[in-house]
């Protein structure tokens, strides 16, 4: 038998994006005494042949790093799952970047599946006609939360801002939990539904693409944990199940469609830009995102760095 979330537990997980908004917990200023860790990270790398593989946590005493990633953790665990770091110092290229993975090395651990810091930028690719990532094209997809495979699922998901597009290219976020509620409120046999397994595509470059392969990746939209568990991408669900032979009834893409309404539900979503060097980590079970599709700037195309990283769930729920 499915065991659906219960309501009382949701409670303190929802957000709206008027409510998020309104609310300052999330929304971090970098100390001044970051800047001292980056020098000192940039004393550090000077003297090492691959500071980003090479860096670990604890690897250099770094007490503002430290310090912010608490505050950010206890908003991943026990706020609203997001948190948003701006006025960090201009720095060279590669110190932002050793610095934002210091700061990730405090939430937790990389998962290297497309590299410990991956770029975000246009591949120039349709997703739609060659099988990559989303993120290396300048659409946007609906709602969705990453994973690459049913054992590799991300909890926080970091990403930084080297340079914004042109036009568009926003940050989108919306709560899992605001969601599930609306759909239990609206639609409970459907809400059911999507505690059910789906196929998902796999399209991570060098794996087992084979019908048989793809069948066995499967795993529910939705689940109970101790705590909710989203995992969506309805693109890949539904090419998954055609790779796989595995056809979607009439009720699945029913589910589909009114989770895809209450996702992109504009009192649902905050819609916000980031701007050179924010820095942005938001827990990947708990929250849904996108970006508006974009249009690059030529000579200055936009570049987002994205850190996987593994955490543990907290204790108790959020």
């Amino acid at each position: 038998m499915t065991t659906i979330a219960p309501e009382i537990a949701l409670s303190g997980m929802r957000w709206t994006a008027e409510s998020l908004e309104q609310r300052e917990n999330w929304k971090f200023t970098a100390p001044p005494a970051l800047a001292a860790d980056a020098r000192a990270l940039s004393q550090w790398a000077a003297a090492v042949g691959d500071p980003v593989v090479s860096l670990a946590r604890g690897t250099l005493d770094l007490p503002s790093v430290r310090g912010l990633a608490a505050q950010i953790a206890w908003e991943l665990d026990h706020g609203m799952g997001v948190a948003w770091v701006r006025g960090v110092p201009s720095l060279d290229e590669q110190v932002l970047r050793l610095l934002y993975l210091a700061l990730g090395l405090q939430l937790g651990t990389p998962i290297e599946t497309y590299g410990r810091l991956y770029d975000v930028a246009d591949s120039g690719a349709s997703y739609k006609n060659k099988p990559i990532p989303v993120s290396q094209t300048r659409e946007s997809t609906g709602m969705h939360t990453d994973s690459s495979g049913k054992n590799v699922c991300p909890r926080v998901i970091g990403l930084l801002c080297i340079r914004p597009a042109l036009r568009g290219g926003n940050s989108c976020i919306v709560s899992a939990a605001e969601t599930h509620e609306r759909l239990r409120a609206a639609s409970p046999a459907l809400l059911e539904r999507l505690y059910r397994t789906y196929v998902r595509d796999v399209v991570t470059p060098g794996a087992d693409r084979s019908p048989e392969a793809v069948a066995q990746n499967r795993f529910p939209v939705f689940a109970w944990q101790g705590r909710l568990v989203l995992r969506y991408m309805r693109y890949w669900i539904e090419r998954g199940h055609e790779r796989a032979g595995v056809p979607l009834g009439p009720e699945d893409k029913a589910a589909f469609d009114t989770l895809d309404r209450e996702l992109s539900d504009k009192r649902n979503v905050l819609t916000f830009r980031m701007e050179p060097r924010d820095m942005l980590f938001i827990d990947n079970t708990t929250s849904a995102h996108d970006r508006d599709a974009y249009e690059d700037d030529p000579a200055a195309p936009r570049l987002m760095v994205r850190l996987w990283l593994d955490r543990p769930l907290p204790l108790g729920g959020a």
